[in-house]
C-alpha cells in the first residue's frame, strides 16, 4: 500500500512572519482528510511577540535549521511514499523534497509554483524562506544546504508563475544553471509543462505551491495583500486561482504526484478576528 504523510509544519521564523504559524494550521484544517493518511505536527515554537535575532546574516538561523531537522526526523520515522506539507513559509519544502529525491532519484521532477525564485543566499537576504530552492540545489545557505543529502540537478526544476527576479537573483539563477521564463500573463501553457515532464521521463512529481504566485487581486490570503501596505520589495504574482486550479487538476490526472507543499498562507482577516475575540472575556481570557 502507498503511505501518505500529512506534515503540518508551521515554521514562521524562516520568513520572520508570525502569521505563517496560523496559516499552516488553517491549511491543514481546510485540506480534505483521509483516514488512511498519517498526520504529524512538528513541535515548532509558537510566536511570542519577541523579535528574532540574526545569526550569520540569517534570521533565527539555528531555529530554522532545527525546524528542518525536526521535519527530516519525522519523515525518516514515517518512511512515506508521498508527502503533503502544510506551511508555514517556503522553507518547509526542504525536508520533504530532499527525502523524495533520495527515494525517487532521477525519476522525480519538481514544479516550483512561485512568484520568486527562492535561490537567495545569506549575503544578499536575511530570511531563509528565500533560500530554500538554493539549499535543495546544494547552494543557498551552507548551514541548511548541508542537510540535503542528494542535491537536485537544476534540469529537474521548472518554475511556474515566476515574476521578474531582483538584480541580485539574476546572476544566481545563471550560476545555478536554472532555466526560466517569466509569466507575464495570467495564463499558463499547461501543455508545455506536461511536455517538459514527458521529455524528461519523470515518473513522479513534487509540487511546491507558494500562494503568492497568485494575483493578490484574486487571492487575499498572501504577502502582497497585507492590509494597509503598499510598498513591497518584490514583484507580486499574476496567476488567477482558476488557471492554477486547472493546472493542478490536469497534473493530478496525468502524473503521479508524490509531494505537494502549500506554503505562505497569510490569513489576514482570521488574524483580525482572532484579535477581536482575544479582547472578549466570555472566552475565558481576562
Amino acid at each position: 500500500m502507498t503511505k501518505t504523510l500529512r506534515l503540518l509544519a508551521p515554521d514562521w521564523q524562516a520568513g520572520d512572519q508570525p502569521v505563517y504559524y496560523l496559516g499552516a494550521q488553517l491549511l491543514s484544517w481546510l485540506a480534505p482528510k483521509n483516514a488512511q493518511q498519517t498526520e504529524v505536527r512538528l513541535p515548532i515554537t509558537a510566536p511570542d511577540g519577541e523579535p528574532l535575532a540574526r545569526e550569520n546574516g540569517v534570521t533565527a538561523q539555528a531555529t530554522v535549521r532545527n525546524n528542518v531537522q525536526l521535519a527530516q526526523d519525522a519523515i525518516t520515522t514515517e518512511q512515506p511514499d508521498k508527502i503533503i506539507t502544510f506551511g508555514g513559509n517556503c522553507l518547509v519544502s526542504q525536508a520533504p523534497f530532499s527525502y523524495l529525491h533520495e527515494k525517487y532519484d532521477e525519476d522525480l521532477g519538481v514544479l516550483w509554483l512561485d512568484a520568486h525564485p527562492d535561490i537567495s543566499t545569506p549575503t544578499i537576504f536575511q530570511n531563509e524562506h528565500a533560500m530554500v530552492l538554493g539549499n535543495l540545489l546544494g547552494h543557498g545557505d551552507p548551514a541548511l544546504a548541508e542537510l540535503v543529502a542528494q542535491p537536485f540537478n537544476p534540469n529537474h526544476i521548472r518554475y511556474v508563475g515566476l515574476q521578474q527576479p531582483t538584480t541580485d537573483e539574476v546572476p544566481l539563477l545563471q550560476q545555478l544553471g536554472l532555466s526560466y521564463q517569466l509569466e507575464t500573463d495570467t495564463d499558463i501553457d499547461i501543455a508545455a509543462i506536461q511536455a517538459w515532464i514527458t521529455a524528461h521521463h519523470f515518473k513522479h512529481l513534487a509540487i511546491h505551491f507558494d500562494l503568492d504566485v497568485l494575483d493578490p487581486q484574486w487571492f487575499k490570503g498572501q504577502y502582497f495583500a497585507e492590509p494597509g501596505r503598499v510598498d513591497f520589495p518584490a514583484a507580486a504574482g499574476k496567476l488567477t486561482p482558476a488557471i492554477v486550479l486547472q493546472l493542478l487538476a490536469q497534473l493530478s490526472a496525468d502524473n503521479d504526484i508524490v509531494g505537494l507543499t502549500l506554503a505562505e498562507y497569510l490569513p489576514w482577516d482570521a488574524v483580525t478576528l482572532q484579535k477581536f475575540m482575544a479582547k472578549i472575556n466570555i472566552f475565558g481570557r481576562l
